[in-house]
């Protein structure tokens, strides 16, 4: 093995040594360093998940919230390279149902004048209504429209599947690195939390 082919080999193992390294420490980014909720009756959900994110990249977390439980999301991360503030948005991607026409073409017998089949047979096109779905997204919270806060609390009324969608605007003052890039890729943590919906009202006796 030459030299220049040994140092692209050491550097190739570096470099995935690295990612390796980043991504270990970004797997309990949320644990280390989410904001607890001051409410003890809230407990930590086994949804929580932390990864590595790159500026101006959407990422994703799909999780399913459940009826009759109060959530609590919050959202840690590396401020030195994904900027002070993170783009959060609650999405849930529903199908909507919707009718589309299609063209269908069939063979039907060909027939002479006293109606009766010749032999031979030719394409008949017709419409017909097909019922189909398309997924939507819904957006249910977006923080650019709250103030850019990185928690939100709720009731579920319904059991469904959600997004916790999140973008890094990114840190302009970030430095850049010897070789002249820009570290853009950094740890986010989602934090979730759950408790049973408290009863409100008066109990009857």
């Amino acid at each position: 093995m030459t030299k220049s082919i040994r140092t692209l080999v050491a550097v190739a193992l570096l470099s995935a040594g690295t990612v390796a390294n980043a991504q270990y420490k970004c797997a309990d980014y949320h644990r280390m360093n989410g904001d607890l909720s001051g409410d003890k009756r809230f407990s930590v959900n086994g949804q929580s998940k932390s990864a590595m994110v790159q500026v101006g990249k959407e990422t994703e977390l799909n999780i399913i919230v459940y009826r009759g439980q109060d959530y609590r999301i919050s959202v840690s991360h590396d401020e030195k390279v994904l900027g002070e503030q993170l783009a959060i948005r609650l999405v849930e991607k529903v199908r909507v149902p919707y009718d589309e026409q299609v063209e269908v073409v069939t063979q039907q017998p060909v027939l002479d004048e006293k109606g009766n089949p010749t032999g031979t047979t030719q394409e008949v096109k017709t419409k017909e209504k097909k019922r189909v779905y398309q997924e939507e997204e819904k957006v249910l919270w977006d923080n650019t429209e709250h103030e850019m806060t990185d928690e939100v609390e709720f009731s579920c009324t319904a059991t469904k599947r959600i997004a916790v969608e999140v973008i890094a605007r990114g840190n302009s003052e970030a430095k850049p690195k010897k070789n002249g890039e820009t570290n853009d890729i950094g740890c986010v943590g989602i934090l979730i939390e759950h408790m049973p919906t408290p009863a409100l009202g008066f109990e009857a006796q």
